[in-house]
């Protein structure tokens, strides 16, 4: 629904592709009226239903007028992603040992339209040069670490750790607090932005077990232990020895199976893996966890944004 000036619009999809727009008359009030109905798009945004095998994604434009002067016109433009019939949402960790085909269960999820955080590529982004963990691991592991441009040096980074379990937990102290807090904020967009469930894509959720209490679910990729060596060698041109002191560095699979809630076996071709993922999505999209507290935040939301309409409405007149 769009509100400008003294008219409410339905907003449809002009085809089921959703290529293009258009607006159907829907009511009309008085602008003495207007005043007290700034919380219904919020609410209609939030929740909103929608076709749960919708294929394109809708835009909501919530233009408001009202009756503020035109410098005064505020436009917000909110961009949703595809919102199922129930607006709730929960947090999914996803994890799996070193070369056990995580990437490839990931990929499979992106095609569905989930919504991933990865926390790999949070932890590369934590240690550019402006941020503050790369003035800390420069601090500790010193110079020799960085690269011709100033960028640290993974390789070398990763040789030392893992060498050296405990210098393997002073860079996860270092680093962990600056992802957990980016991831955050990705939350707290998919939140806004409708999604039923978030994956957090977290290769050491079992090993740190910091996190595992704020999941919902916990999802495993798993493979057979000659298969996970088999790869890592390949992927990485590593020797057997070489390999195997990696594997030892991680909480073994077996281990981490017995702590997952959900275990996806990548062992065998991609087509059965696919499969196993295709299921798991069916499963979380089906779930209703959360629904009150997104209804309470959702209502703490229009609330104080319909406090700073009505004291900016106060301070203009």
């Amino acid at each position: 629904m769009v509100y400008f000036g003294e008219n409410w619009f339905w907003l449809f999809p002009v085809t089921s592709a959703g290529m293009g727009w258009t607006l159907y008359p829907c009511v009309q009030f008085k602008p003495k009226l207007v005043k007290y109905l700034y919380l219904i798009p919020w609410i209609l945004y939030l929740y909103r239903p929608c076709d749960s095998t919708s294929v394109f994604k809708p835009c909501l434009a919530v233009v408001s007028r009202l009756t503020l002067p035109s410098a005064f016109t505020p436009a917000v433009i909110l961009t949703a992603s595809r919102l199922p019939a129930e607006s709730t949402m929960f947090l999914v960790g996803l994890s799996g040992g070193i070369a056990s085909g995580k990437s490839t269960v990931v990929a499979v999820l992106r095609e569905l339209g989930c919504a991933v955080i990865d926390a790999d590529v949070i932890a590369r982004e934590v240690v550019q040069p402006h941020f503050k963990a790369y003035r800390q691991i420069v601090h500790y592991f010193g110079t020799e670490i960085l690269l011709e441009n100033g960028e640290i040096n993974r390789e070398a980074l990763g040789n030392i750790i893992f060498s050296h379990p405990e210098k393997r937990q002073l860079l996860n102290s270092i680093t962990h607090p600056e992802i957990q807090k980016e991831m955050l904020k990705q939350i707290w967009k998919y939140f806004v932005l409708g999604y039923r469930y978030v994956i957090l894509d977290i290769p050491l959720l079992f090993e740190t077990n910091r996190l595992t209490k704020f999941m919902k679910y916990t999802v495993l990729v798993y493979c057979d232990p000659p298969t996970q060596l088999s790869r890592l060698m390949k992927r990485n041109r590593l020797s057997q020895a070489e390999a195997e002191a990696r594997i030892a560095s991680q909480l073994p699979l077996d281990e981490k199976r017995k702590l997952a809630s959900h275990v996806i076996d990548n062992s065998g071709d991609r087509e059965s893996t696919r499969q196993q993922v295709l299921k798991l999505h069916a499963r979380l999209e089906d779930s209703l966890d959360f629904l009150w507290a997104r209804l309470v935040a959702g209502t703490v939301v229009a609330g104080l944004g319909g406090l700073v309409y009505l004291l900016l409405r106060r301070f203009i007149s």
